[in-house]
């Protein structure tokens, strides 16, 4: 059981297309367990989760997913020849629906969505304008979705350049960073078989996603990994038992200790400003005697 009581923490969600709905479940759980969300980051899937989560909209998301089955999200996703599978056309009348016309300014905390400018091969962080946009440029998975063009740039998912984006947390002063990141367990494939167009797109991208997250996950207090193995790019019909991982993953987090590196950072951090307080007060008595 966690030590923190009113505790307080940024989330770094990872990207995952399918996989990154256990955010819900681990958002969900970490908000049971009493601990307040002061600021996100999110990448791809996990900007999806991070706008409606800050646009106190994360149940509406939910119930949107966990009513999906196979012929729905076949339709959902309108597939293209043009740029990608996938256009986005109207997974971009969704957001609409949901969101409307919501700016960053709107969030009830920090949001900060990430994006990779295609033209300029450099990251971008979202962090005002309309939100719907942000997501969508986050989103587009190399190949699979269509580029957005946004503001006079192409756009593709944030995976490429940063898919865990606790740096961008972190740069912008936020404390007790959880990361939770969705592609340590990455299970290998039967190799009697060759992989298809699609299998080998998502599976690139989670290995390139598993190698830069590692990179910029030493800069989180506490990670939290679900295991979902086995979740398929465009398996959103599995909603339900994703999400449940998630929350799986948060609980076993939370009653193992992992989240217990935050509290003892706290506690350190108001010991050491109680000492130095303690040491000026007596350094100021011993100059005022040595006065007298």
């Amino acid at each position: 059981m966690s030590v923190l009581s009113n505790k307080k923490i940024s989330l770094a969600l990872d990207s995952g297309s399918a996989k990154g709905m256990a955010h819900i479940g681990v958002i969900e759980t970490l908000e049971k367990k009493g601990y307040e969300i002061t600021a996100v980051a999110g990448t791809s899937m996990g900007a999806v989760v991070a706008a409606y989560y800050c646009l106190g909209k994360l149940d509406v998301l939910k119930a949107w997913l966990t009513g999906l089955n196979k012929k729905s999200t076949f339709l959902t996703l309108d597939f293209s020849l043009s740029g990608g599978f996938i256009g986005g056309k109207k997974l971009m009348q969704a957001f609409e629906e949901h969101l409307g016309d919501a700016t960053f300014s709107d969030a009830k905390i920090p949001l900060y969505i990430i994006a990779t400018n295609l033209d300029t091969g450099k990251e971008r962080i979202f962090s005002e304008g309309p939100i719907i946009h942000a997501i969508r440029a986050s989103i587009s998975v190399p190949g699979v979705m269509r580029p957005y063009f946004y503001e006079g740039n192409y756009y593709v998912d944030g995976a490429v350049t940063n898919p865990l984006p606790v740096d961008v947390l972190h740069n912008n002063k936020h404390k007790n960073i959880v990361a939770v990141h969705l592609h340590e367990y990455i299970e290998e494939r039967d190799s009697s078989t060759a992989p298809g167009v699609l299998e080998t797109m998502g599976r690139s991208m989670g290995i390139v996603s598993r190698y830069l997250a590692k990179a910029k996950i030493q800069e989180a207090l506490a990670v939290i990994e679900p295991n979902v193995a086995g979740v398929d790019m465009f398996h959103f019909y599995q909603a339900q038992d994703v999400i449940e991982r998630g929350a799986k993953s948060a609980e076993k987090a939370v009653e193992q200790g992992a989240l217990d590196s935050i509290a003892l950072k706290i506690l350190n951090t108001v010991k050491e400003k109680i000492s130095d307080r303690i040491l000026y007060i007596m350094k100021k008595n011993q100059n005022k005697n040595k006065t007298a």
